[in-house]
């Protein structure tokens, strides 16, 4: 799936004249090239072309709040199209996409799907710009090039690995940000943001809101759904079970396939994930259907498919082990489940309570119960409650902050704000933009950074992201203020991203139905007290009492550990086994003898002495646990490596 926009007369002649592009002519005229593969939608209207699509549509949201389905290739899709402006057509069609609408022969609009699902990458060159689905398709590429520093910190300090949606690792190189259009009219390059709506919480929802959710996850799935067959990514969880369920309930379990992987990263550990292919196991015999096991045997396979893969990852700026494990559930699928709707429950713990649901936020404590309500706990902090008690001050004597900071140095924590938009801005860069999510944790905590370095990495990305949204913002949008930055921070890093890539790798898209705008709508409003806060209302309140209420499903079965080895051994770390015992080791090792990353990594931004010390641990076969984080982002970013590398 590729399109390419040429913006600029000049650039359009270099183009022309560049015959190793396996891209289509689609569109051209004196100032507008549109290149494209065979998944480009042209739409035209008495016989001229009015846009270009590439991407699938869901439905089109109505005034009423209903969706009505609709298809990219049906008749009445075009006619929405022609008809209707820009705004009002990412505003209300449901979709991943990039819409191109040409109004006059060289005057264009270009925009992506509400959330930013699809990147469109973009290099402004001398009075043009270049847009494309995928970096290997921008000049740059072809030539060596500076990297942005501020990108690079995040991806070796936050989890997704990758930069936040409006950068790329390159100087010079942007994506479209979430909401964000482009315009060239007249010979000028515009760019604009098209209106959205922070909803607040309603603290009057109630029984009828309960079932108005449980109608809307029905038709998400619903909507997605194909009466040939559907796959679904099973995890065990709350989230993919659910759809599970759904699926089986809307088609029957002949019309239903589940599939899991079975995690072996080295032979110390051995299987790391055996509670959730127990769990999945069970649930696939209750609603009937056939369960695929894939192996990621990592332990003795895996180096000999990294030059196959690292094309399409550094084209996306992809690092880390997700992308490794979906590649694979994509290859399984297109081989054994071709023609039939693949689901994944990706964003649900994201989008019902902004990942706190988990039983992560304390490891340490064998009972799951009170794991949960650590969870809530740590949602709770995050919520317009302890907004209140930061602005006040009172957050010093919250037990329940003071018990989640544990015996941590207050020298870690950043001073509170006074004003209300200060500390909205404080808990959204707490959020967002540190590596543990406590309000007002210390950028200073990071050991990767410098001193300067991270207060300029914090600067840079608060007035990117996160200032306007907080000045802008009240107590009671906070939760839409997150649910927004999501998009533009985990939603898009490489562990969701890359699942739609790699499925269109393999020729299918991938249906993720808590991405639905009405149940995002509904979420944003959720109040507090929906299990959210410190009352004893479960997380993901919505989602269990309605598997609970209105559907068939053994909730009697989600009991015991949750997934991992971590919840019975604090210890385990994921990384630790992939980068220390894994087939991938001494690849690993054998990368980063050169130490090549000093020449990339300023060292006005990194502690490059401390990058140095953990690297000489690791050659040395030395197993440091708390440096397994830091030294795992090094290593899967040089890994995948960047344009102008010596691996490019």
């Amino acid at each position: 799936m590729s399109i390419r926009i040429t913006i600029g007369k000049n650039q359009i002649k270099q183009d022309a004249s560049d015959s190793s592009s396996f891209l289509k002519n689609l569109y051209a005229s004196r100032d507008l090239l549109i290149q494209g593969d065979c998944n480009v939608k042209v739409i035209k209207n008495e016989g001229f072309v009015h846009a270009l699509f590439l991407g699938n549509v869901i439905g089109r949201n109505q005034e009423n709040g209903c969706m009505l389905a609709l298809h990219e290739r049906e008749n009445s899709f075009d006619h929405y199209i022609v008809e209707n402006s820009m705004e009002t057509c990412v505003s209300n069609l449901e979709g991943r996409y990039v819409l191109i609408k040409i109004s006059n022969v060289n005057d264009v609009e270009i925009s992506c799907d509400s959330c930013g699902q699809m990147d469109l990458y973009y290099q402004e060159i001398d009075n043009g710009a270049i847009f494309s689905t995928d970096l290997s398709l921008l000049p740059f590429s072809r030539e060596r090039v500076g990297l942005d520093q501020i990108a690079m910190a995040h991806s070796l300090y936050i989890y997704g690995f990758r930069p936040a949606k409006r950068q790329t690792l390159y100087s010079g190189v942007k994506r479209l940000g979430v909401g964000e259009s482009v315009s060239w009219r007249n010979g000028q390059l515009g760019f604009d943001q098209i209106p959205y709506k922070l909803l607040s919480a309603n603290p009057e929802y109630g029984d009828q809101e309960l079932r108005k959710y449980s109608q809307i996850l029905l038709d998400a799935v619903e909507k997605r759904s194909s009466a040939e067959g559907n796959v679904v990514y099973l995890s065990s969880g709350w989230d993919s079970t659910a759809i599970l369920a759904y699926l089986v309930k809307i088609h029957g379990p002949s019309k239903v396939n589940a599939i899991i992987g079975r995690m072996n990263y080295s032979e110390r550990r051995g299987v790391i994930n055996q509670f959730e292919l127990d769990r999945a196991k069970v649930f696939a015999d209750y609603y009937g259907v056939k369960l695929d096991i894939v192996e990621y045997d990592y332990w003795q396979r895996g180096p000999e498919f990294l030059e196959e893969m690292r094309p399409l990852f550094r084209s996306h700026m992809f690092s880390g082990m997700s992308a490794y494990l979906w590649d694979d559930l994509a290859r399984h699928v297109s081989k054994y489940h071709k023609g039939k709707s693949v689901f994944c429950g990706e964003i649900s713990d994201g989008v019902h309570n902004f990942g706190f649901t988990q039983y992560a936020t304390i490891l340490n404590h064998l009972d799951l119960g009170f794991r949960e309500y650590a969870d809530k706990m740590g949602v709770y902090l995050f919520g317009p409650t302890f907004l209140r008690a930061l602005q006040s001050g009172d957050y010093k004597k919250d037990i329940v902050y003071n018990t989640l900071k544990g015996g941590v140095e207050e020298t870690c924590f950043d001073k509170a704000e006074k004003n209300t938009s200060g500390c909205m801005k404080q808990l959204m860069s707490s959020m967002f933009l540190r590596d543990k999510r406590l309000p007002l944790w210390s950028v200073k905590n990071a050991n990767i950074f410098t001193v300067d370095g991270g207060a300029y990495y914090s600067e840079v990305m608060e007035n990117m992201y996160i200032k306007e949204l907080a000045e802008n913002a009240t107590p009671e949008s906070l939760y839409a203020c997150y649910q927004r930055l999501y998009n533009s921070f985990h939603w898009q890093g490489g562990t969701v991203s890359s699942l739609a890539v790699t499925a269109n790798k393999y020729g299918f898209e991938i249906n993720m139905p808590f991405y639905d705008s009405r149940i995002h709508s509904f979420l944003a409003q959720m109040p507090e007290s929906w299990g959210r806060g410190l009352e004893l209302r479960p997380t993901k309140y919505p989602l269990k009492w309605t598997l609970e209420n209105c559907i068939d499903y053994p909730i009697h079965l989600q009991k015991g550990p949750h997934s991992y080895l971590y919840d019975i051994d604090p210890d385990f770390s994921h990384a630790g086994e992939f980068i220390y015992q894994s087939s991938f080791t001494p690849f690993m090792k054998e990368t980063l003898k050169s130490r090549n990353y000093e020449g990339y990594l300023s060292s006005e931004i990194f502690n490059l002495d401390y990058y140095n010390q953990i690297v000489t641990n690791y050659l040395e076969g030395k197993e440091v646990s708390s440096e397994k984080t830091d030294l795992s982002t090094l290593i899967f970013l040089s890994l995948t490596s960047w344009y102008g590398s010596e691996n490019a």
